[in-house]
């Protein structure tokens, strides 16, 4: 799951504010967010490659 932070912090993982990282370890993930230091966000990056991929013309044939 994508989180981004709220606030900087350190420890077992370190984010400064804004930053935008996957946290696999869950239980890690629940401390965080009952503390307040980071909130869950949609997989914005994956879906922002995606969409650019449908929207890039397709290349067909070489030109060379």
């Amino acid at each position: 799951m994508m989180y981004k932070a709220l606030i900087s912090f350190t420890g077992i993982v370190a984010m400064a504010k804004g930053d935008v990282r996957e946290i696999s370890d869950t239980s890690l993930a629940n401390d965080l967010l009952k503390a307040g230091y980071i909130e869950q966000v949609m997989d914005v990056i994956s879906q922002d490659v995606t969409e650019k991929k449908a929207k890039s013309p397709s290349r067909k044939g070489n030109k060379k």
